[in-house]
């Protein structure tokens, strides 16, 4: 099947979600997937129009939500003693 052309008008935006620039509450991990897997995540991303590590983090959020981080001490408070 042969794909349609989209046409954009100037000064329109692109139909395209870009993923989020790191900062300092980001890191950028690799995953291995199953092809299965890496193919269904491609179209729910196309579909939903947001990016795959988008729905990554929701996904695993949601799936990790269950553990509880223990609180990091401040940096700037003195340690006792």
């Amino acid at each position: 099947m042969a794909r349609k052309a989209a046409t954009r008008q100037p000064g329109q935006d692109a139909d395209v979600t870009h993923v989020p620039v790191a900062t300092s509450s980001t890191v950028k991990v690799t995953l291995h997937l199953s092809v299965a897997t890496a193919q269904r995540l491609g179209v729910e991303s196309a579909m939903r129009r947001i990016s795959q590590s988008a729905i990554a983090e929701e996904v695993l959020a949601n799936y990790l939500s269950r553990w509880v981080l223990p609180t990091v001490p401040d940096a700037n408070q003195r340690e006792a003693g």
